[in-house]
């Protein structure tokens, strides 16, 4: 989403705006008419296959028949056989819905879909979906080409809501006008980390069959873009051609997963992201930075900056998913080694042709390669898939042209045989087998790898060869630097309930008691003694397994896997639910009972509303004790890990609650850390939609309180975001950039402390939204028949979206729901209740005192506030109250509807105060970008909405949902997340 424009900002007017639109819509029409013309083609196939079986002569196509396309005549919904009359009806509909949003057609779309069939919804919802499709991914295109042509000096962007400076050209020349000096902005960015950690969605609603096509889409029009009128016909036809084979496959492929994906699915699903699209893109991203250090007298990077580094959840979150077991998570570890070592295989094998180089090498180099020239030589049968065949190592295209004097190509011989052996090992290792014999050494840690080719970089930039070491040799670099031999450092996420339980145990072992009847200080106590003492307190393990339970196994069973194949491949160990100090002892103690000579370092995860308002005492507790103040000793770094959590704490309390207890904390733990002096990283754990910490990140991150950003940011990205993200390298250039300058600009230029003022303001809203979205969703009677009437919640619960289960429990209600398929849920429906719930009433508590001024005032001064009015106007504006009044009067019982009455005064209030704050007549004036993107979208996700407010109501209606049911539902809720940007 584009960033909103700042306060008194003038609009943008119609024909700027159509101006900007026009290659945007341009390329909707051209996708569209594509795909249509496709079907047409299909089907006229089929005709000719007819006709030349029963012996009619058929005439050929003419020459270059897509490229002479008529789009827009092309894009236009007739003579599409495969449709039925009753779809060609709803969707005709729709159409005539795009350019007159009027009741009384929205009523004939509502009789029109009471007609059809349940097969006929499907196809309805599936076309609907496919065209929505296109115009996210026409918008992702089109978001990248006018960031370039606003590089090339062809056009002036929006201003952002910061001022402009995402691109890291103009950041460095706004921080240096600002006064601050070119040599600290260097020096900052060279210490400067954001660590990017992708999450698996349990709602991930499109597959990766369909994303990679989707990819290969928008590499088409890239080239349509570059190529232009250089293009050949023939060029141009067939880049055109292969737009609409991808766009016909789409439409052929089954959109819904057979079975739910495991969490090995899910963690390949990363990894593949990493291999097509941020292999690429991290050294690029440091050519982008660079240049633009460049234009402000600074010379580049140094070769072992950190600018971003990347974690994963996938198949190392445990917490409520059973499916992620100990075997699961040591077979990622390896898996994600194998394919890392095969990635550096291929860049070894294209540096070979690279540095032929005839010239003196560094002492040092040398040093490395007699240590290691005869490594290797007694293995007879290394064999490496993945090339043009299979090959051996005898077989070595290059010995026969290496020479003495080519003491690279010699160095990287012997790196790439020692890459088949860690290849080899890495696979045997992930499939559960003993790794094979092998006399020839092999990589075991990224240092080890790093070393020859910073070795290789010295000497060249030593003997005057600057441009050879500053080409594909760094690029290899900066990826050992991001990635490592890992590709993505795994985090173990798990439930402090599960380390009580094998504390439990031990403790009943020992006979001293059960562990989790004592009070917090006699657990420290403990924990800490424990701790200091070398004895092990499991001393048969093999008996002490046999009389455990099973979860007490699994994890005694994981904290194994993490001493056995060390820290490295690993990055935190997440607590959730993290309650005292206690909880992390636990985790530590455990970790030295496995046998781990590093520890991981230990995040405790604070989630819900009081989880926040304690967490500042629970690190007290931990900075206070003794053994801790010293424990960084034992851990693989030297600051302290804070993960807070927004989908719980929102789902708690209602977001405007949610996000000034995150503030607050935030405030109060980097006081703490500053008076302890421990350096301290917080990790923020957001989530895809604004109900859970979504939405434009850059404002977000400049938002944050004084000094809580300090050149480190741990963010979590999840897997609908993934794709949005860094599903093609246009899209990850544009994020890196955004995320690496906002982190800068924050740690160097942070906001100021909100009055005091403020705060009172702020803190009395919060008190007021939480008692009123508390009181709606925890306190009214029925209100959980209601949510799940209105909504299809349960109904959710039986497609294949994800590994993890909807509910940490088996039993209860809300409470125990996920954040995730909670919000899912409201998104599905258009009403997004709990971003705005409670907010109309905590503005509206502070107009009638008399603070509207006031309110006025903080929004166009404290960017903190502003955010958080921005992001729930942005969601506002998604909420369609005709849409979710239909779903009322179908699916609610009358008893039920007075319910839904509170909750639209609710939104009514909302809307109206927002507006008042803001000072605008209509929600999103001030972004009409994002505002007529909207509106292209409500045409296809209004009708989509229909539809499944028909199929929820038979299937609800059905004694047994019929597979014909579950399709069609299926196909509205892939449709209606394409047309709101997320699902939950």
């Amino acid at each position: 989403m584009t960033d909103a424009l700042p306060a008194g900002t003038s609009k943008v007017s119609d024909k700027d705006l159509k101006s900007r639109m026009e290659s945007l819509l341009s390329d909707i029409t051209l996708l569209r008419g594509l795909f249509f013309e496709g079907l047409r083609k299909s089907s006229e196939e089929k005709t000719k296959q007819v006709g030349q079986a029963s012996g009619e002569i058929v005439i050929m196509e003419n020459k270059y028949s897509t490229s002479k396309l008529d789009l827009e005549k092309a894009a236009v919904l007739v003579n599409l056989s495969e449709l039925s009359q009753n779809c060609t009806t709803v969707l005709g509909l729709a159409e005539q819905y795009a350019t007159a949003h009027s009741p009384a057609i929205l009523s004939k779309i509502v009789a029109a879909v009471e007609q059809c069939s349940m097969a006929e919804v499907q196809d309805i919802a599936r076309m609907l979906a496919m065209l929505l499709g296109q115009i996210n991914l026409a918008e992702r295109h089109h978001r990248f080409r006018r960031w370039c042509m606003y590089k090339r000096g062809e056009i002036q962007m929006l201003l952002f809501s910061d001022g402009q400076h995402h691109q890291a050209a103009d950041c460095f020349k706004h921080l240096v006008e600002s006064g601050f000096t070119p040599k600290k902005i260097y020096e900052s960015l060279s210490k400067q980390n954001l660590e990017l950690v992708f999450t698996a969605h349990p709602t991930q609603s499109v597959r990766r069959s369909i994303l990679k096509k989707y990819s290969r889409i928008d590499a088409a029009l890239d080239s349509l873009d570059s190529g232009g009128d250089f293009d050949t016909p023939l060029q141009k036809e067939n880049t055109l051609n292969d737009i609409q084979h991808n766009l016909l496959a789409i439409w052929r492929t089954n959109n819904m997963r057979s079975t739910k994906p495991t969490p090995e699915d899910e963690a390949r699903y990363g990894l593949s992201v990493i291999e097509e699209t941020l292999w690429d893109a991290v050294p690029e991203h440091y050519v982008t930075v660079e240049d633009a250090l460049h234009r402000i007298g600074q010379p580049a990077l140094p070769i072992d900056c950190k600018l971003i580094t990347l974690g994963s959840w996938m198949g190392g979150d445990r917490d409520g998913n059973p499916f992620v077991t100990h075997h699961v998570t040591r077979r990622i570890v390896y898996l994600s080694m194998m394919r890392a070592a095969k990635l550096y295989y291929q860049d070894v094998e294209a540096l070979l042709w690279t540095l032929s180089v005839h010239a003196e090498a560094s002492q040092e180099l040398l040093t490395w390669l007699k240590e290691h020239e005869t490594v290797g030589v007694e293995n007879l049968s290394v064999e490496v898939e993945d090339r043009e065949g299979r090959q051996s190592r005898f077989w070595d295209f290059y010995r026969s042209e290496q020479t003495q004097e080519e003491p690279y190509r010699q160095v990287l011989v012997i790196v790439r045989e020692m890459l088949e052996r860690t290849i080899q090992i890495s696979e045997a290792l992930s499939n559960g087998k003993p790794p094979p014999q092998m006399s020839g050494a092999y990589f075991k840690t990224t240092e080890e790898l790093t070393k020859p080719f910073t070795l290789m970089y010295e000497s060249l930039m030593m003997t005057g060869n600057k441009m050879l070491a500053r080409g594909k040799l760094l690029a290899i670099l900066r990826r050992l630097h991001t990635f490592g031999l890992h590709l993505i450092r795994l985090d173990i996420r798990q439930e402090s309930t599960r380390h009580e339980e094998v504390i439990d145990a031990i403790t009943a072992d020992l006979g001293i008691g059960k562990y989790t009847d004592w009070p917090e200080e006699k657990r420290m106590e403990w924990l800490t003694t424990e701790l200091k003492n070398r004895r092990p307190l499991i001393g048969n393990r093999q008996l002490w397994n046999a009389n455990v339970t099973d979860n007490v196994r699994e994890v005694m069973d994981t904290f194994d896997v993490i001493a056995a194949c060390g820290a490295e491949p690993f990055g935190a160990y997440i607590i959730s639910m993290t309650r005292s100090a206690s909880h992390v002892l636990e985790v530590h103690l455990l970790q030295k009972e496995a046998g781990c000579t590093t520890h991981l370092r230990v995040a405790p995860l604070f989630e819900t509303k009081e989880d926040l308002i304690n967490a500042p005492g629970t690190m007290l507790s931990l900075f206070k004790n003794q053994w801790y103040r010293t424990h960084f000793e034992v851990v693989g770094c030297k600051h302290q890990e804070v993960m807070l959590g927004y989908s719980d704490s929102a789902k708690d309390a209602g977001r405007l609650t949610s996000v000034w207890e995150l503030y607050k904390a935030q405030e109060q733990l980097v006081t703490m850390a500053d008076e302890y002096k421990v350096p301290l990283n917080l990790f923020h754990g957001r989530g895809g939609s604004v109900g859970r910490g979504g939405g434009p990140q850059y404002l977000a991150i400049l938002s944050q309180p004084p000094g809580s950003i300090r050149g480190n940011l741990r963010v979590t990205i999840q897997g609908e975001v993934i794709e949005s993200y860094f599903g093609v390298r246009p899209s990850c250039e544009l994020t890196f950039e955004r995320y690496t300058t906002a982190v800068l600009k924050a740690t160097l230029m942070p906001p100021t402390p909100p009055e005091a003022m403020y705060r009172d303001i702020m803190q009395r809203m919060s008190e007021t939204s939480c008692a009123s979205y508390k009181k709606m969703v925890y306190e009214t009677p029925n209100f959980v028949d209601y949510f799940r009437s209105i909504t299809p919640e349960q109904e959710l619960k039986g497609l294949n979206l994800g590994s993890r289960p909807a509910k940490r429990g088996t039993k209860g209600g809300i409470e125990t729901l996920r954040a995730i398929p909670w919000m899912f849920s409201w998104t599905q429906t258009r009403l997004h209740l709990p971003v705005w719930f409670g907010v109309g009433s905590a503005l509206q508590a502070e107009v009638e005192a008399g603070n509207l001024d006031t309110l006025k005032e903080m929004y166009a001064k404290w960017p903190f506030f502003q955010s958080t009015m921005e992001l729930i106007e942005a969601v506002m504006a998604k909420v369609d109250i005709d849409i979710v009044k239909l779903y009322q009067k179908e699916l609610v019982t009358p008893d039920l509807v007075p319910i839904g009455d509170l909750v639209f005064a609710e939104l009514h209030s909302t809307i109206a105060h927002v507006k008042m704050v803001t000072g605008r007549e209509e929600l999103l004036s001030n972004n009409p970008v994002v505002k007529r993107m909207y509106d292209v979208r409500r045409p296809m996700t209004d009708p989509l909405n229909i539809l499944q407010v028909k199929v929820l109501r038979e299937m609800r209606k059905a004694a047994n949902e019929s597979p014909e049911m579950n399709e069609s539902f299926a196909a509205t809720v892939q449709g209606i997340a394409a047309g709101m940007g997320w699902t939950g």
